[in-house]
C-alpha cells in the first residue's frame, strides 16, 4: 500500500537519478565538443581553408578508425 512519505522518497530518488543522468549527458557533451574543438584546431593548422564537408569526412574517418580499433581489441 502506498504511503505519502514513501511516495515522496521514491519520487525524490527518481528525480535525483534523472538529474544525475542529465548532468552526465551535459558533461559528456561538453567533453565531446572540447575534443572536436581540439581536433579542429590541429586539422585547420595543417589544412587551412578546409570546408565543413571535408572536416566532417575527417571526423567520420577518425570515428571509423576508433570503432575498428575497439572491435579488434
Amino acid at each position: 500500500m502506498s504511503h505519502p512519505g514513501n511516495d515522496e522518497i521514491i519520487d525524490n530518488k527518481r528525480d535525483s537519478k534523472v538529474e544525475l543522468s542529465q548532468n552526465l549527458v551535459n558533461e559528456m557533451t561538453k567533453f565531446g565538443i572540447g575534443i572536436i574543438q581540439h581536433m579542429a584546431a590541429e586539422i585547420l593548422q595543417k589544412k587551412p581553408g578546409l570546408s565543413l564537408k571535408e572536416f566532417t569526412k575527417i571526423l567520420d574517418e577518425f570515428l571509423k578508425k576508433q570503432q575498428d580499433t575497439d572491435h579488434n581489441e
